[in-house]
Protein backbone atom coordinates (compact mmCIF):
# COMPACT_ATOMS: atom_id res chain seq x y z
CA UNK A 1 0.00 0.00 0.00
CA UNK A 2 0.69 3.50 -0.70
CA UNK A 3 1.78 6.05 1.96
CA UNK A 4 1.21 8.73 -0.53
CA UNK A 5 -2.83 8.52 -0.53
CA UNK A 6 -4.14 11.45 -2.80
CA UNK A 7 -6.76 13.56 -0.60
CA UNK A 8 -8.68 14.47 -3.89
CA UNK A 9 -9.46 10.45 -4.29
CA UNK A 10 -10.46 10.55 -0.48
CA UNK A 11 -13.03 13.46 -1.28
CA UNK A 12 -14.22 11.93 -4.61
CA UNK A 13 -14.46 8.07 -2.93
CA UNK A 14 -16.78 9.94 -0.07
CA UNK A 15 -19.13 11.29 -2.75
CA UNK A 16 -18.98 8.08 -4.55
CA UNK A 17 -19.61 6.08 -1.48
CA UNK A 18 -22.82 8.38 -0.87
CA UNK A 19 -24.29 8.18 -4.07
CA UNK A 20 -23.09 4.84 -5.18
CA UNK A 21 -22.93 6.34 -8.55
CA UNK A 22 -19.88 7.65 -10.51
CA UNK A 23 -22.07 9.63 -12.85
CA UNK A 24 -23.88 11.03 -10.43
CA UNK A 25 -21.15 11.92 -7.91
CA UNK A 26 -19.10 13.33 -11.40
CA UNK A 27 -22.40 15.91 -11.61
CA UNK A 28 -21.93 16.27 -8.06
CA UNK A 29 -18.54 17.42 -8.64
CA UNK A 30 -18.47 18.80 -11.93
CA UNK A 31 -16.12 15.96 -13.29
CA UNK A 32 -16.68 13.86 -15.79
CA UNK A 33 -17.48 10.69 -14.83
CA UNK A 34 -14.29 9.04 -16.06
CA UNK A 35 -12.62 11.34 -14.09
CA UNK A 36 -14.55 9.63 -11.42
CA UNK A 37 -13.14 6.41 -12.64
CA UNK A 38 -9.91 7.01 -13.21
CA UNK A 39 -9.43 8.40 -9.29
CA UNK A 40 -11.08 5.49 -7.94
CA UNK A 41 -8.96 2.99 -9.51
CA UNK A 42 -5.94 5.20 -8.73
CA UNK A 43 -7.08 4.80 -4.94
CA UNK A 44 -7.93 1.48 -4.88
CA UNK A 45 -3.96 0.86 -6.62
CA UNK A 46 -2.92 2.94 -3.37
CA UNK A 47 -4.64 0.88 -0.88
CA UNK A 48 -4.43 -2.43 -2.52
CA UNK A 49 -7.86 -3.11 -2.02
CA UNK A 50 -11.06 -2.94 -4.39
CA UNK A 51 -13.31 -0.76 -3.01
CA UNK A 52 -16.31 -0.98 -5.22
CA UNK A 53 -18.25 -3.32 -6.84
CA UNK A 54 -18.91 -2.64 -10.02
CA UNK A 55 -22.35 -3.57 -11.59
CA UNK A 56 -24.32 -2.53 -14.93
CA UNK A 57 -26.29 0.62 -12.76
CA UNK A 58 -24.07 1.99 -10.33
CA UNK A 59 -21.49 0.41 -7.94
CA UNK A 60 -21.89 -1.33 -4.43
CA UNK A 61 -18.95 -0.99 -1.50
CA UNK A 62 -17.44 -3.81 -0.77
CA UNK A 63 -16.16 -4.20 3.00
CA UNK A 64 -13.22 -2.86 2.66
CA UNK A 65 -14.80 0.61 0.58
CA UNK A 66 -17.68 0.43 3.61
CA UNK A 67 -14.75 0.35 5.97
CA UNK A 68 -13.62 3.15 4.42
CA UNK A 69 -16.72 5.25 4.31
CA UNK A 70 -17.23 5.16 7.77
CA UNK A 71 -14.11 7.41 8.27
CA UNK A 72 -13.61 9.06 5.03
CA UNK A 73 -16.46 11.20 5.40
CA UNK A 74 -15.88 12.26 8.75
CA UNK A 75 -12.41 13.08 8.07
CA UNK A 76 -12.57 15.37 5.10
CA UNK A 77 -15.63 16.94 7.19
CA UNK A 78 -13.14 17.75 9.96
CA UNK A 79 -10.40 18.79 6.85
CA UNK A 80 -13.10 21.16 5.13
CA UNK A 81 -14.03 22.58 8.92
CA UNK A 82 -10.73 23.25 9.92
CA UNK A 83 -9.74 25.03 6.40
CA UNK A 84 -12.85 27.49 7.20
CA UNK A 85 -11.86 27.87 10.48
CA UNK A 86 -8.20 29.17 9.60
CA UNK A 87 -9.58 31.31 6.77
CA UNK A 88 -11.33 33.11 9.94
CA UNK A 89 -9.08 32.53 12.57
CA UNK A 90 -8.22 34.85 15.93
CA UNK A 91 -6.41 35.71 18.58
CA UNK A 92 -9.07 34.86 21.01
CA UNK A 93 -9.82 32.04 22.60
CA UNK A 94 -12.85 29.63 21.25
CA UNK A 95 -15.33 27.52 23.11
CA UNK A 96 -17.70 25.17 20.76
CA UNK A 97 -21.11 24.93 22.84
CA UNK A 98 -23.82 22.54 21.34
CA UNK A 99 -27.08 23.63 22.65
CA UNK A 100 -30.65 22.25 22.69
CA UNK A 101 -31.82 23.78 19.22
CA UNK A 102 -35.24 25.52 21.01
CA UNK A 103 -33.45 27.12 23.90
CA UNK A 104 -30.22 27.97 22.17
CA UNK A 105 -32.82 30.20 19.67
CA UNK A 106 -35.28 31.14 22.70
CA UNK A 107 -33.75 32.13 25.87
CA UNK A 108 -29.38 31.75 24.95
CA UNK A 109 -29.35 33.83 21.94
CA UNK A 110 -30.83 36.99 23.52
CA UNK A 111 -28.56 37.00 26.56
CA UNK A 112 -25.29 36.48 24.03
CA UNK A 113 -24.15 40.18 23.80
CA UNK A 114 -23.71 40.09 27.98
CA UNK A 115 -21.55 37.38 27.53
CA UNK A 116 -19.65 38.84 24.77
CA UNK A 117 -19.23 42.34 26.35
CA UNK A 118 -18.00 40.83 29.69
CA UNK A 119 -15.70 38.28 28.15
CA UNK A 120 -14.57 39.69 24.71
CA UNK A 121 -11.28 37.39 24.70
CA UNK A 122 -13.21 34.49 24.16
CA UNK A 123 -15.22 33.71 20.71
CA UNK A 124 -18.08 31.33 20.96
CA UNK A 125 -19.16 28.90 18.22
CA UNK A 126 -23.03 27.54 18.70
CA UNK A 127 -24.15 24.11 17.39
CA UNK A 128 -28.18 23.15 17.58
CA UNK A 129 -27.91 19.39 18.93
CA UNK A 130 -30.38 17.29 20.26
CA UNK A 131 -28.69 14.47 21.27
CA UNK A 132 -25.94 14.39 23.88
CA UNK A 133 -22.64 16.06 22.30
CA UNK A 134 -19.75 13.42 21.41
CA UNK A 135 -17.00 14.41 23.05
CA UNK A 136 -14.65 12.06 21.89
CA UNK A 137 -15.62 11.98 18.63
CA UNK A 138 -16.55 15.57 17.94
CA UNK A 139 -14.86 19.10 19.16
CA UNK A 140 -17.21 20.39 21.60
CA UNK A 141 -16.54 21.69 24.48
CA UNK A 142 -19.73 21.40 26.50
CA UNK A 143 -23.19 21.01 26.23
CA UNK A 144 -26.07 22.43 27.68
CA UNK A 145 -28.63 19.77 27.72
CA UNK A 146 -31.91 19.27 29.28
CA UNK A 147 -31.80 15.65 31.03
CA UNK A 148 -31.18 13.43 34.36
CA UNK A 149 -27.45 15.09 34.99
CA UNK A 150 -25.57 11.18 34.84
CA UNK A 151 -23.51 11.26 31.85
CA UNK A 152 -20.38 9.13 31.83
CA UNK A 153 -16.80 10.08 31.22
CA UNK A 154 -18.50 13.58 31.74
CA UNK A 155 -19.11 16.13 34.68
CA UNK A 156 -22.56 17.86 34.86
CA UNK A 157 -23.18 21.30 35.79
CA UNK A 158 -26.96 21.74 37.45
CA UNK A 159 -28.17 24.91 35.52
CA UNK A 160 -31.73 25.00 36.29
CA UNK A 161 -34.88 22.89 36.93
CA UNK A 162 -37.87 23.77 34.45
CA UNK A 163 -41.76 23.75 34.47
CA UNK A 164 -44.25 24.03 31.58
CA UNK A 165 -47.94 25.92 31.66
CA UNK A 166 -49.71 26.91 28.79
CA UNK A 167 -49.27 29.98 26.93
CA UNK A 168 -51.58 31.57 23.58
CA UNK A 169 -51.87 34.70 22.25
CA UNK A 170 -53.42 37.42 24.64
CA UNK A 171 -55.96 37.66 21.55
CA UNK A 172 -56.98 34.83 21.97
CA UNK A 173 -58.00 35.25 25.41
CA UNK A 174 -59.36 38.58 24.66
CA UNK A 175 -62.04 37.04 21.92
CA UNK A 176 -63.32 34.42 24.14
CA UNK A 177 -63.20 36.45 27.26
CA UNK A 178 -62.02 33.79 29.45
CA UNK A 179 -58.56 31.54 30.12
CA UNK A 180 -59.97 28.12 30.51
CA UNK A 181 -58.13 26.13 28.14
CA UNK A 182 -61.23 23.36 27.45
CA UNK A 183 -63.15 26.41 26.32
CA UNK A 184 -60.60 27.66 24.31
CA UNK A 185 -60.08 24.62 22.52
CA UNK A 186 -63.55 24.73 21.40
CA UNK A 187 -62.24 27.58 18.73
CA UNK A 188 -59.15 27.21 18.62
CA UNK A 189 -56.17 24.55 17.96
CA UNK A 190 -53.62 22.54 20.26
CA UNK A 191 -49.99 22.83 19.10
CA UNK A 192 -48.39 19.74 20.34
CA UNK A 193 -44.70 19.36 20.36
CA UNK A 194 -43.55 16.23 19.71
CA UNK A 195 -41.08 15.80 22.48
CA UNK A 196 -37.96 14.74 21.21
CA UNK A 197 -35.54 12.14 21.91
CA UNK A 198 -33.64 14.78 24.44
CA UNK A 199 -36.60 14.95 26.34
CA UNK A 200 -38.61 11.90 26.44
CA UNK A 201 -39.50 11.24 28.58
CA UNK A 202 -38.53 13.74 31.14
CA UNK A 203 -40.73 16.13 29.59
CA UNK A 204 -44.27 17.56 29.74
CA UNK A 205 -46.60 16.52 27.13
CA UNK A 206 -50.33 17.67 26.39
CA UNK A 207 -51.21 13.72 27.24
CA UNK A 208 -49.49 14.31 30.54
CA UNK A 209 -51.29 17.87 30.93
CA UNK A 210 -54.80 16.39 30.64
CA UNK A 211 -54.32 13.39 32.53
CA UNK A 212 -52.67 14.93 35.39
CA UNK A 213 -55.28 17.86 35.86
CA UNK A 214 -58.40 15.34 34.89
CA UNK A 215 -58.98 17.68 31.65
CA UNK A 216 -60.93 16.02 28.59
CA UNK A 217 -59.46 17.22 25.60
CA UNK A 218 -62.88 17.92 22.84
CA UNK A 219 -63.13 15.14 20.43
CA UNK A 220 -62.97 17.40 16.90
CA UNK A 221 -60.11 19.72 18.03
CA UNK A 222 -57.80 20.64 15.59
CA UNK A 223 -53.78 19.84 16.37
CA UNK A 224 -50.73 20.93 14.56
CA UNK A 225 -47.22 18.85 15.32
CA UNK A 226 -43.90 20.39 15.36
CA UNK A 227 -40.41 18.69 16.04
CA UNK A 228 -39.03 21.31 17.98
CA UNK A 229 -40.65 23.82 21.38
CA UNK A 230 -39.43 26.62 19.51
CA UNK A 231 -41.93 26.08 16.56
CA UNK A 232 -44.78 25.25 18.47
CA UNK A 233 -44.35 28.60 20.35
CA UNK A 234 -44.04 31.00 17.29
CA UNK A 235 -46.93 29.36 16.08
CA UNK A 236 -48.59 30.57 19.46
CA UNK A 237 -47.23 34.21 18.89
CA UNK A 238 -48.83 34.02 15.32
CA UNK A 239 -52.62 33.52 16.81
CA UNK A 240 -52.54 29.74 15.91
CA UNK A 241 -53.40 28.02 18.50
CA UNK A 242 -52.66 27.20 22.40
CA UNK A 243 -49.33 25.68 23.07
CA UNK A 244 -47.17 24.49 26.42
CA UNK A 245 -44.98 27.07 27.35
CA UNK A 246 -41.50 25.46 28.42
CA UNK A 247 -40.48 28.36 31.02
CA UNK A 248 -37.19 29.49 29.91
CA UNK A 249 -38.28 29.74 26.70
CA UNK A 250 -41.26 31.65 27.22
CA UNK A 251 -40.09 34.52 29.52
CA UNK A 252 -39.40 37.37 27.13
CA UNK A 253 -42.27 36.41 25.26
CA UNK A 254 -44.41 36.90 28.20
CA UNK A 255 -42.90 39.97 29.67
CA UNK A 256 -42.88 41.50 26.31
CA UNK A 257 -46.46 40.51 26.08
CA UNK A 258 -46.42 38.47 23.24
CA UNK A 259 -47.83 35.41 24.75
CA UNK A 260 -50.02 34.65 28.17
CA UNK A 261 -50.52 32.34 30.11
CA UNK A 262 -54.11 30.80 30.50
CA UNK A 263 -53.91 29.99 34.43
CA UNK A 264 -51.85 29.59 37.21
CA UNK A 265 -51.38 25.75 36.40
CA UNK A 266 -47.99 24.69 36.10
CA UNK A 267 -46.26 21.33 36.17
CA UNK A 268 -42.55 20.16 37.06
CA UNK A 269 -40.44 18.61 34.45
CA UNK A 270 -38.40 15.47 35.66
CA UNK A 271 -35.41 16.40 33.88
CA UNK A 272 -33.21 19.75 34.46
CA UNK A 273 -30.89 21.83 32.87
CA UNK A 274 -26.95 21.02 32.74
CA UNK A 275 -23.96 22.06 31.19
CA UNK A 276 -22.21 18.50 30.40
CA UNK A 277 -18.82 18.80 29.64
CA UNK A 278 -16.14 16.17 30.10
CA UNK A 279 -12.92 16.80 32.15
CA UNK A 280 -10.93 18.50 30.28
CA UNK A 281 -13.15 21.44 29.71
CA UNK A 282 -13.26 22.15 33.16
CA UNK A 283 -9.63 22.24 33.47
CA UNK A 284 -9.83 25.22 30.99
CA UNK A 285 -9.86 28.93 32.04
CA UNK A 286 -12.47 30.48 29.49
CA UNK A 287 -14.95 27.30 29.74
CA UNK A 288 -15.35 27.55 33.41
CA UNK A 289 -15.86 31.69 32.67
CA UNK A 290 -18.30 30.54 29.98
CA UNK A 291 -20.08 27.98 32.84
CA UNK A 292 -20.46 30.87 35.54
CA UNK A 293 -21.76 33.11 33.53
CA UNK A 294 -24.41 30.75 32.29
CA UNK A 295 -25.18 29.54 35.76
CA UNK A 296 -25.72 33.22 36.96
CA UNK A 297 -28.50 33.55 33.26
CA UNK A 298 -30.04 31.03 34.71
CA UNK A 299 -31.13 31.30 38.20
CA UNK A 300 -32.48 34.97 37.03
Amino acid sequence: MSNNISFSAIHTFTVVAKELSFTRAAEILHITPSAVSHQMKLLESQMGVTLFYRQSKGVRLTLAGDTLKQHAISGVRNIQHGIIQSQFSSQKEKLIIAVIPSLCQLWLMPRLQYFCKKHPHIELELVALDQLADFNTGQYDGHIHFGIGDYQGCEAKFLCSEKVYPVCHPEIIKERGEDKLTELLMDHQLLIYKAGIEDEPGGVSWGNWFRHFSLEKPQEVNQMWFSHIAMALAAAKQKQGIALGWHMMVKNDLSMGDLVRLDNSELATTYNYYLVAPNRSWKNTSFNLFASWLSEQMCN
